[in-house]
């Protein structure tokens, strides 16, 4: 079975890479140089590509998914989808307020964090294909225990920049991480599609 099934998918994977070649008119491919042939076969440009390697796609799909994202508003949906859920307070569910404030603190906010020379700058998270995915989960009410666990984390982490102004992203981190430590658990890819209607 497998050696069978390894065939069938080097086959289609070399005619993509044909199609590809050839630039075929109307077919949305360009020809290119070392482009991955897996590209045509996994649902186009809004689905996180599934060659993990190719870190310049997955950070660009993580790009457009986050303007996606900022685009359109979607606390009141991810916290009704969520109000059964419990919480490692003991609580249950989240508030759409709680919900609109991760997201203005993971998609909107600056944060002082260290550059490539140990100095600080104030910018936005850098985009991320697995919190992408998570809150693409979160939104369309299939979210896993995962993707709670990083509301929790990014929760207890805006709540410690706004009780210590002035506070660095490593001391928010490490406090939040006490709280709930995402980085810990950080799912496998879904391959999720930030076109896919979820409202």
């Amino acid at each position: 079975m497998r050696p069978r099934a390894a065939a069938s998918i080097a086959e289609a994977e070399e005619t993509v890479a044909a199609v590809i070649r050839a630039g075929r008119a109307g077919s949305g491919m360009a020809a290119t140089s070392g482009g991955y042939a897996g590209d045509a076969l996994h649902g186009g440009h809004s689905s996180r590509p599934r060659n993990a390697a190719d870190y310049e796609r997955q950070d660009q799909w993580a790009n457009d998914a986050y303007d996606h994202i900022r685009e359109n508003a979607d606390a009141d949906v991810i916290a009704s989808h969520l109000q059964d859920v419990m919480r490692l307070d003991g609580s249950t569910g989240f508030s759409p307020e709680e919900i609109d404030r991760i997201r203005d603190h993971i998609f909107f906010e600056e944060h002082p964090l260290t550059d490539y020379d140990g100095g600080v700058v104030h910018r936005r998270y850098d985009a991320s294909p697995d919190m992408a995915e998570a809150w693409l989960r979160l939104r369309s009410g299939s979210a896993i225990p995962d993707d709670v666990a990083l509301l929790e984390h990014e929760s207890a982490e805006a709540r410690y920049y706004d009780a210590h102004p002035g506070a660095t992203y490593e001391q928010a981190h490490a406090a939040a991480n006490e709280v709930s430590s995402w980085q810990n658990r950080i799912p496998a890819p879904t391959y999720e599609d930030y076109s896919k209607p979820w409202r």
